[in-house]
């Protein structure tokens, strides 16, 4: 799927270069309470709640939704939205993957930056270690046949989830958990971090070139 945020792909090229959530809108409450009930009083007007924009479409998942790495504030760039799925963007793949999930046997989930290639490790289960390894050996493949192809990038495959920030709700793990499809994993394209988001427009063939280099490998493997 070549976007799966059309309204923020839209919104980043007119408006706002960084843009990363989607676009729909979510009011943020003003905050309440014993405190905010006695100071009324100083308040002749109570101004109106704030209009915020977007979810992070990658913390709007089912699994593990709204835990760690994620907000419940509206205007948090890692707003995880009301409820699992409010996002129309996330619905629908998710309603896809479903649909379809007999005939997938890799998800892959391409975002920016950081040039890792992680996968879930399902926490606090005896989920199959041979599985893991199977995971590991996948992802392995992918990042050296980059470099067999001569590639000056390096991608790390991030084996214990400390190279990305903590994340919760996300694609590859609804994908590996909720639906059970084989193989599932996050690959964080170029850069290592010298431009980041800010990626030049003569690194975006060299990087479209690894990330097809890596799924070949990886899709052969399989």
């Amino acid at each position: 799927m070549p976007v799966l945020n059309p309204d923020g792909y839209a919104f980043s090229h007119e408006y706002d270069r960084f843009w990363k959530k989607s676009r729909s809108q979510h009011m943020a409450r003003t905050p309440g309470g014993l405190l905010d009930s006695a100071m009324t009083w100083l308040q002749p007007k109570r101004g109106p709640d704030k209009v915020c924009h977007g979810v992070d479409l990658d913390r709007n998942w089912l699994y593990h939704w709204g835990k760690r790495g994620s907000s419940k504030a509206p205007c948090n760039e890692f707003y995880a939205g009301p409820a699992p799925f409010s996002e129309p963007e996330t619905k629908a793949v998710s309603d896809f993957l479903m649909d379809q999930r007999t005939q997938i046997k890799l998800y892959i989930s391409l975002q920016a930056y950081g040039q890792v290639v992680s996968y879930p490790v399902k926490t606090n289960s005896t989920f199959n270690s041979e599985r893991l390894d199977d995971f590991l050996d996948v992802a392995m493949v992918g990042t050296d046949g980059l470099r067999k192809k001569g590639s000056k990038s390096r991608y790390k495959v991030d084996a214990s989830n400390d190279l990305i920030e903590q994340r919760s709700g996300c694609a590859d793990a609804f994908a590996a958990y909720e639906i059970g499809i084989p193989f599932s994993y996050t690959i964080q394209l170029a850069d290592n971090g010298v431009h980041g988001y800010l990626l030049p427009s003569s690194a975006i063939e060299p990087t479209a070139r690894d990330a097809f280099e890596i799924v070949s490998g990886m899709l052969d493997y399989i």
